[in-house]
């Protein structure tokens, strides 16, 4: 899309502005560039690339971020109205870290940019992770609101702490498990989020948005 530079870098495809560098990136190797390409298949060129590998590692100088970094990284994007000094984005972290190690590199940022923003194959792990909160691979409906509750709060324009919020994120959470729990278990497993995204993708960018 025309207006795709504006829409990368961000936890969720919102609008912000950085400083930039035209020089920043001249420093990756041609061997990597040819790693980073195959790693997003060419959906992102090396301008583009360049450009994110700058924000990457002006937030994570030694090329893996730690959730300090990242905490940093999400604060100075100042896309969310309301944030605790104490908040550590642990959602947004996962669907970033995709091999749940702690950190995450740039070819994770990459891929979490490539599921986002082109709704590939990638962007039901990091939808996923982003709700499995202690990765047993199950979503249990207490993870499903822990985690629009947080977005909802980050957001700013609702009170969270209101029982007509509350009763509004229950009845999101309620559609959203009546929905992909087929098995009426109370979670929402890998194949049933699979299968209910079979048939409805429109699910994946649902959860997305929540999150």
């Amino acid at each position: 899309p025309a207006d795709r530079d504006e829409r990368w870098c961000s936890p969720k495809t919102q609008k912000f502005s950085l400083d930039s560098t035209a020089n920043m990136g001249k420093n990756i190797s041609k061997e990597q560039m040819s790693e980073y390409k195959e790693a997003i298949r060419g959906k992102f060129d090396e301008k583009e690339i360049k450009h994110m590998y700058k924000l990457f590692h002006k937030a994570a100088p030694s090329g893996k971020m730690g959730k300090k970094e990242f905490k940093k990284y999400i604060e100075d994007l100042a896309i969310f109205k309301k944030v605790d000094a104490q908040e550590s984005y642990d959602q947004l972290f996962r669907g970033y870290d995709r091999d749940r190690d702690g950190t995450i590199t740039f070819k994770e940022y990459l891929q979490y940019h490539l599921g986002i923003v082109f709704s590939t194959d990638e962007l039901f792990d990091i939808v996923f992770a982003m709700y499995d909160a202690d990765g047993n691979g199950y979503i249990t409906r207490d993870e499903l609101v822990e985690v629009v509750s947080n977005s909802t709060r980050w957001m700013g324009d609702c009170d969270v702490e209101s029982k007509d919020v509350q009763d509004l994120i229950q009845a999101e959470v309620d559609k959203i498990v009546g929905f992909c729990d087929t098995n009426k278990d109370g979670t929402i497993s890998k194949e049933e989020m699979i299968a209910a995204a079979e048939k409805h993708p429109e699910i994946l960018e649902k959860l997305k948005n929540l999150a």
